[in-house]
């Protein structure tokens, strides 16, 4: 007998309001950091707004971290280092993804300083966090 309850293939999940959630960081001065800059959420998400409140420097938006160093030291075997897998959001704006994940990462784009503050706004399921398969390896192109 099966049991019906929560998850990522349910669509009752996503069609329930999203729970708030709502956090910031101020990144690195070191270009491609992410350690942090992680956002992990505590259930998986049904969409992000992510806003960049330095009005100069742009950030970069990942779902993986953006270095292999990073990647390695966060447990990350196939990471996106480098292969331009991430979304660029430029200062003083604003990003709304309908995504599905467990974690994302900011970090600058520039290379020279750091973005002050990116802020995250989530809606998130009920869905538990372990039932999200892992995005490392994904592969796409950047968004500039």
């Amino acid at each position: 007998m099966s049991s019906y309850s929560v998850g990522l293939r349910n669509v009752g999940s996503y069609q329930v309001s999203g729970q708030p959630y709502m956090s910031g960081a101020v990144t690195s001065t070191t270009h491609g950091s992410v350690l942090q800059s992680r956002f992990t959420f505590p259930y998986v998400t049904k969409k992000i707004i992510l806003t960049n409140k330095d009005t100069t420097n742009g950030a970069i938006i990942s779902f993986v971290p953006y270095l292999q160093s990073e990647a390695t030291a966060l447990g990350f075997t196939n990471s996106a280092s480098g292969s331009g897998n991430w979304l660029y959001l430029s200062g003083s704006s604003t990003m709304t993804l309908d995504v599905k994940c467990n974690e994302i990462f900011a970090s600058t784009y520039e290379g020279v300083g750091a973005v002050d503050y990116v802020e995250v706004y989530a809606e998130l399921t009920n869905i538990p966090r372990d039932r999200m398969y892992s995005l490392d390896g994904v592969t796409g192109s950047s968004v500039i």
